[in-house]
């Protein structure tokens, strides 16, 4: 009987502590997906470098040089936990920081930009009178709500906007698809449709959006393709397509660091006239002793 009790504890125990380290990584991956989102936040539209697909362990700084283009000059500054916490340039010093490992606030010279605020699998980004929820979906927080604040509400009150998305994934594949909720009743709203090939940040990534209205097309605005795979070469390329233009990017590696970035652009140019030079991007690195 004794034996019995001893095995019986023994299996819970075991069992406790398999639920410990469960919930441990599942923390830590939503941490990692909170600072990917923050990072897409500060960088989108203005810089690329996808830090979810480099190895930047014991980095302290990343400063990156562009000759030809001053203006994508920066400084990437990690803490000793591989967090990002700042990123900088002529004009400007973006601060990012955290509150239980997991991003509170942007901060720069001007003062409090952005806040964060998270709780189990959901994630709130507030700027001013506006907030957006993301979800949690592998190893992505995947938007699925606007706020917008009434101004004639002096509350302070956020409320919920007809923007709605609804997450779903495609049975028997690791595709997920964001589209609008409602989608018929909503037919006067745009429809954008977004489909992701899986959330985990595995290569060969897409991330393909259409509007439903015009599916199929790729000359119009609100239609874009991202791109993330590896060359023969062994060179990590992400390529950016939208209303028929695509920026090409090549990041040349080493240790699973980019040394340079070459970027080429198609279809920009007039007719008959020969494509831009690629411009270049180097990449030095300081550590943490």
């Amino acid at each position: 009987m004794k034996k019995y009790i001893i095995i019986v504890l023994m299996l819970l125990i075991n069992c406790g502590v398999i639920a410990q380290e469960k919930k441990a990584k599942e923390i830590k991956n939503a941490a990692k997906a909170a600072m990917y989102l923050a990072f897409d936040q500060a960088t989108r539209d203005r810089y690329v470098f996808p830090i979810q697909f480099f190895k930047l362990h014991k980095i302290k700084k990343v400063i990156a040089s562009n000759t030809a283009d001053p203006d994508n000059d920066f400084i990437l500054e990690f803490d000793k936990n591989g967090r990002w916490i700042g990123l900088g340039n002529k004009g400007d010093n973006l601060r990012l920081k955290y509150k239980n490992n997991m991003p509170d606030e942007f901060t720069n010279r001007t003062g409090k930009m952005v806040d964060f605020k998270y709780s189990t699998d959901t994630l709130i980004v507030k700027i001013e009178s506006r907030a957006w929820q993301y979800t949690l979906n592998g190893s992505m927080f995947l938007r699925i709500k606007c706020y917008i604040q009434d101004k004639a509400d002096s509350s302070g009150k956020l409320t919920i906007s007809t923007n709605q998305v609804t997450i779903r994934k495609k049975a028997g594949t690791p595709e997920v698809i964001s589209e609008p909720a409602n989608l018929i009743e909503q037919d006067y709203l745009p429809r954008e449709i977004t489909t992701y090939s899986n959330t985990n940040w595995d290569l060969p990534l897409s991330i393909d959006s259409d509007d439903l209205a015009y599916k199929g097309r790729t000359d119009i605005g609100n239609v874009s393709r991202e791109r993330y795979y590896k060359d023969k070469e062994g060179n990590f390329v992400e390529d950016r397509t939208e209303s028929g233009y695509t920026t090409h990017h090549v990041f040349k590696m080493k240790d699973g660091k980019p040394l340079s970035l070459t970027t080429s652009y198609k279809g920009r140019q007039l007719k008959g006239t020969p494509e831009p030079k690629p411009e270049i991007t180097t990449y030095k690195y300081t550590y943490f002793q």
